[in-house]
């Protein structure tokens, strides 16, 4: 026993040092393992259906095959799935006819080629493993911007290590003419990620436009906000790429942003791209401006609908070519313009063609003449279209924000319902009591709301009645009284105490009615009847008549008369006469 526990132990002791270095779930590894001792037994005693059990503690595993109790000598008797019972009754004095009976095995009875077979399991189980964790791991992280440390270097790709896995950079995704050392770290974006019978394959790539795009979102700030969006892009790995932006924010500059001070920002993805030429235009919806952006430095004149052969096509199919939003271009360029809308090699154009999705064709304004097309025509014509088409998007737009502001309001109403009906449940939660219902206080009120409603009523009209006799008989005590007549002035106007802090010729909001004590309506009352009188007084004015203001203006002049400061004194000369002396 001694033998086979070291040789346990050396096993168990090599699948740590390999689950360390492959970086693998040390209870999957278990799992397998015994998996793969179990079939590698059923194997080798080739019985399929045989029972058998693996348990590893700690450094030590034991195999474990459990075997039926059977009659003496019976017919159907298997040494693989039974035992006899004078056989059981030696293991386990106590054992009857259907108990089951465990027996150890021995490692030696398996044998050192079963023990092979058992190892190729697990290499192979080991192996899908790795595959579906690379897999799983950047299955969603295609285009995601990743760094590494090239391994190897060879002439058709290169191997590179990244996170938990070897990325492979294909020679047709490399920037061309850049050098690859082993041990330089890189950067790239994942291209594609496969699984196949060898394993889980990332491509990585270097000459794919959206490794610029990964660049430019790293490098400027306010793409990462979401303020600046990369609507179109277009490359030609080595060469030149072409890159149209937009600013959701009106005080923000797209191209100023992608640049950044100085040049900093573009200069640090042209120094990542080996010194490749890239060009940052404003995005444009109409697609003439689009294209004229896209085909700089060439200056076009003009950018139209190109004619298209209909003969033979049905009037729908005709309509049909006629509004769809990815009809060819014409575009021309004045004579010595043409060899710069093109480019070297016919890059230019072929990069104003990928960005802008459309078939462009370039002519000379010497040709448009000789093909006697009218281009103020074919431009209002475009132009036309161009306005439909917005209007399209316009439209489409407004209603998908309807669409969404209406999937808002169902899911707020929803969500008051749910609270509602859920504090509903809780109040009839409180109110599960023996006590009857008539019994319950109601937000804990003791009079009946019905009858307190109608006293206040009743207590209102009759202040309300006595309030307009008293001032009845006060107007009577007045209107009495000899030589004068009372006018009556226009009433104020009643101005509510409230219209103070808000405008009462705009909307108001109602408040929600609460149920107010019986003191502060008494109170209110008296407030309202001293409103009232005050209003009285400053209604009523008391106007002499003409014989009364005749007495008071002869007992005016009398009391003038008898006034010695109006008496005819020379104080000139009193004054005079004193300074004599």
């Amino acid at each position: 026993m001694s033998g086979i526990s070291l040789k346990n132990k050396d096993f168990i002791d090599g699948m740590r040092i390999f689950e360390d270095d492959r970086k693998i779930d040390h209870e999957f590894v278990l799992e397998t393992l015994k998996e793969a001792i179990v079939k590698t037994y059923q194997k080798h005693i080739d019985a399929p259906a045989a029972i058998v059990r693996v348990e590893i503690d700690g450094k030590e595993m034991k195999i474990f095959h459990d075997l039926t109790v059977v009659e003496d000598e019976s017919d159907k008797f298997d040494e693989t799935l039974d035992i006899e019972l004078s056989e059981a009754l030696k293991i386990n004095p106590e054992a009857k006819i259907g108990d089951v009976i465990t027996r150890e095995v021995n490692f030696n009875e398996i044998g050192r080629t079963s023990i092979s077979v058992a190892k190729n399991m697990l290499k192979q189980k080991i192996k899908e493993y790795e595959k579906q964790r690379v897999y799983d791991e950047y299955k969603d992280k295609e285009y995601d911007l990743i760094s590494g440390i090239i391994k190897t270097v060879e002439d058709k790709f290169v191997l590179v290590d990244i996170k938990n896995t070897i990325g492979i950079l294909l020679k047709s995704e490399q920037i061309p003419g850049e050098i690859y050392r082993e041990g330089m770290q890189i950067k790239a974006i994942i291209k594609e990620v496969s699984k196949n019978s060898k394993g889980s394959q990332v491509v990585l790539s270097r000459a794919d436009a959206m490794f610029v795009k990964r660049l430019f979102e790293k490098e400027v700030p306010e793409i990462q906000q979401g303020i600046i969006e990369i609507k179109a892009i277009a490359r030609e790995a080595g060469e030149r790429t072409k890159m149209a932006v937009y600013s959701r924010n009106e005080e923000v500059d797209p191209i100023g942003a992608c640049i950044g001070p100085r040049g900093s920002r573009v200069q640090a993805v042209i120094s990542e791209v080996k010194g490749e030429k890239i060009d940052v235009f404003e995005w444009n919806d109409n697609i003439g401006e689009l294209v004229k952006n896209a085909l700089s430095p060439a200056e076009v004149k003009a950018c139209f609908y190109q004619e298209e052969n209909l003969e033979g096509l049905s009037e729908e199919e005709i309509q049909r070519r006629l509004k769809r939003n990815n009809r060819p271009l014409l575009v021309v360029v004045d004579d010595g313009q043409l060899s710069v809308a093109i480019g070297k090699k016919g890059k230019n154009a072929k990069l104003a063609v990928k960005l802008t999705d459309r078939k462009i064709d370039i002519k000379t304004v010497s040709e448009i003449q000789e093909m006697g097309i009218d281009i103020d025509e074919k431009v209002a014509e475009f132009n036309l279209d161009q306005e439909r088409i917005r209007k399209e998007k316009e439209a489409k737009k407004f209603m998908q924000l309807q669409e969404e502001a209406l999937k808002r309001k169902q899911e707020f109403d929803q969500e008051l319902r749910d609270n509602d009906t859920g504090m509903i449940e809780e109040v009839f939660d409180e109110l599960e009591t023996d006590t009857p219902i008539e019994e319950i206080e109601v937000f804990g009120e003791e009079e009946n709301f019905e009858e307190e409603k109608e006293n206040e009523e009743a207590e209102v009209e009759e202040t309300t009645a006595q309030e307009v006799e008293e001032v009845k008989e006060e107007v009577k005590e007045e209107a009495k009284e000899p030589k004068r007549k009372l006018k009556l002035e226009p009433k104020p106007e009643y101005k509510s105490k409230f219209e103070d802090y808000a405008d009462a010729s705009k909307p108001v909001e109602k408040p929600v009615e609460k149920k107010r004590k019986k003191k502060n309506d008494d109170d209110d009352r008296r407030l309202r009847a001293k409103d009232m009188k005050k209003d009285k007084e400053h209604a009523l004015k008391v106007e002499y008549s003409e014989e009364e203001l005749e007495e008071i203006r002869l007992k005016e002049e009398e009391e003038s008369a008898d006034s010695w400061i109006n008496e005819d004194i020379d104080f000139d000369a009193y004054d005079d006469y004193y300074d004599k002396d």
